[in-house]
């Protein structure tokens, strides 16, 4: 029993110091300093590539509210080409029931134009 105690001692004895040898020849070599430094350039690149995703994420979110914008002012122009169309229409219509489709078309032309115009407001910041 002694045995196994002292060759379990003088083992533990031979880790320790192969871990302080192994330590004090990894710490002193450029190894070390080569790594220190690949770290610290890794660490600079990924700064960089968190800021450059943080202002891309920036610009995609007003192209995307830009791009809305847009459309909303695309569909306002076509609701108000409508509606001047409706109002050529009613102007020159013939009979009674063609008029009453007419005002139809145009009554509900207005409603989606003022619906567009009160988003395209809120859009610009109008509404605030």
């Amino acid at each position: 029993m002694k045995n196994i105690n002292i060759s379990t001692v003088l083992q533990i004895v031979a880790l320790v110091f192969l871990i302080i040898i192994g330590y004090l020849t990894f710490n002193s070599s450029e190894n070390w300093k080569i790594i220190t430094s690949e770290l610290e350039k890794a660490n600079k690149e990924l700064e960089i590539s968190k800021d450059t995703l943080a202002i891309t994420k920036d610009l995609l979110k007003n192209a995307r509210l830009e791009f809305q914008q847009m459309k909303i002012q695309k569909d306002l122009m076509i609701h108000e080409r409508d509606s001047l169309l409706f109002s050529f229409k009613r102007k020159n219509a013939k009979d009674w029931d063609e008029l009453q489709n007419i005002k139809d078309s145009i009554q509900l032309t207005n409603d989606q134009l003022a619906k567009e115009r009160t988003l395209l407001d809120g859009l610009f910041g109008l509404n605030q």
